[in-house]
């Protein structure tokens, strides 16, 4: 047996010992501990909140006071001010992650410079370049962004780097999308299956704390482009309603409630659409509200079932 064990083997025996000494219960123990941590956690909640409000006082104040001289610089400067300090932020980001006391920092960081980079890159392409499409411009900056991001994230294998790598990659990849004359409707069912399908892989790795944002903008963006599509089809526009189902009975195999909750709201919206399209010009229109009712409460119902579902499984071992 080892010195860290015999050390609490030994501790565990003296707060017996003075347990039985002072009369204490297992119920005041835990109440003293649990008061404790309460506090403590509150305490440090506390402290993040003001350091965070603290830093975007600073930010919003650096942000006011560039506005008010920005006319006043010059165009190496404006760069400089926007680029610049986007680069400085996102090198600190990265080198407060090799100090474990700093770690919770970059996240701020990183964000900043999400913001400032992107910024800065425009500014130089205004100022330095004669060319007028902000298309292009647009497409080549999140590129290069979600290049760099992605690449920083390879190595460091930080969860906030690969949430605005990818954030930039799908502005890029849309971008290009319009870019090639793809219509509205398809690029957003291409790329929200791209995205939903990403998801399904980050989600099953130490980085799943992002999921639920992807999955809710891929499946948003799916459904919707998907009833853009066929509203107003008639017949064709009934499969939107073995979409919503098929989405419904997908969030229980990949265990989300975020896909649950979009693919049922989709849902409750087509049928209102349904009974709209079809019903409203009948004599039977306040029948078919009341069928609709029913109908609403049925998936409520059963949406509530497969999101208790979900939850069991994942506390199950």
């Amino acid at each position: 047996m080892d010195s860290d064990s015999i050390t609490k083997h030994d501790a565990l025996q003296r707060i017996s010992d003075l347990a039985k000494t002072h009369s204490l219960t297992l119920d005041e123990i835990g109440a003293c501990l649990t008061i404790k941590a309460t506090r403590h956690k509150g305490s440090s909640w506390l402290v993040r909140l003001l350091g965070y409000l603290g830093a975007a006082f600073i930010f919003a104040g650096l942000g006011l006071f560039i506005e008010m001289i920005w006319f006043d610089l010059a165009s190496f400067s404006r760069v400089i001010i926007t680029y610049g300090a986007g680069l400085v932020v996102f090198i600190l980001g990265a080198l407060f992650l090799k100090d474990p006391r700093y770690i919770k920092a970059s996240t701020p960081l990183f964000l900043v410079s999400s913001v400032l980079l992107p910024t800065g890159m425009f500014v130089f392409l205004s100022e330095y370049s004669d060319g007028n499409d902000e298309q292009l411009a647009s497409m080549l900056v999140f590129g290069v962004l979600a290049c760099q991001f992605l690449c920083t994230f390879y190595f460091l294998q930080r969860t906030n780097l690969l949430f605005f790598g990818y954030l930039f990659w799908n502005a890029s990849l849309g971008i290009l999308m319009e870019r090639a004359g793809v219509s509205g409707e398809i690029l957003g069912i291409g790329l929200g299956l791209s995205i939903m399908m990403v998801t399904w892989v980050i989600d099953r790795t130490h980085h799943r704390a992002i999921a639920p944002f992807w999955y809710f903008l891929g499946s948003m963006g799916l459904l919707w482009s998907v009833f853009d599509l066929i509203e107003g089809i008639k017949i064709i526009d009934l499969l939107y309603f073995p979409l919503t189902i098929f989405m419904m009975l997908l969030s229980t195999r990949i265990q989300s409630r975020t896909l649950l909750l979009v693919s049922t709201l989709s849902l409750f919206g087509f049928l209102g659409y349904f009974t709209d399209e079809y019903f409203a010009d009948v004599a039977g229109w306040p029948l078919a509200l009341i069928v609709m009712g029913f109908m609403l409460v049925a998936v409520s119902a059963y949406a509530v079932k497969l999101a208790q579902r979900m939850g069991n499984k994942k506390v199950a071992p």
